[in-house]
């Protein structure tokens, strides 16, 4: 068995694609990177726990120490635990906020002519 001969044509470039369609593969592609809205409970957890490794090591190793050093640590657990807490519960608190003003109606201020 033989593999055919190669033809050269003239003009191509070795692509089997225009230019056009690629970036269109491109746009589509960077598009649904882009408009991830949706993500899975999966895809949230492993991005919470990237997010809050040093939180979490913070309070995990200190409760680690105390079980097998010396009991003073578990203040330092719990006092990284409540400030993890805090942070979090002003952290939503900003995003709430930032959610309402975006979902108010928009008025003219002083001085501004409304259309």
């Amino acid at each position: 068995m033989s593999t055919p001969e190669h033809k050269f044509t003239t003009g191509h470039t070795g692509q089997s694609a225009t230019e056009a369609q690629v970036e269109a593969r491109r746009a589509a592609d960077l598009a649904i990177y882009q408009h991830a809205t949706n993500p899975t409970r999966t895809t949230q957890a492993v991005s919470w726990l990237g997010w809050h490794v040093g939180e979490l090591s913070g309070v995990v190793v200190p409760l680690g120490l105390g079980v097998a050093v010396w009991d003073g640590f578990y203040a330092v657990s719990v006092l990284t635990a409540l400030g993890w807490a805090a942070h979090e519960l002003r952290l939503r608190r900003q995003q709430r906020a930032a959610r309402t003003r975006a979902a108010e109606p928009k008025s003219p201020r002083d001085g501004e002519v409304s259309e």
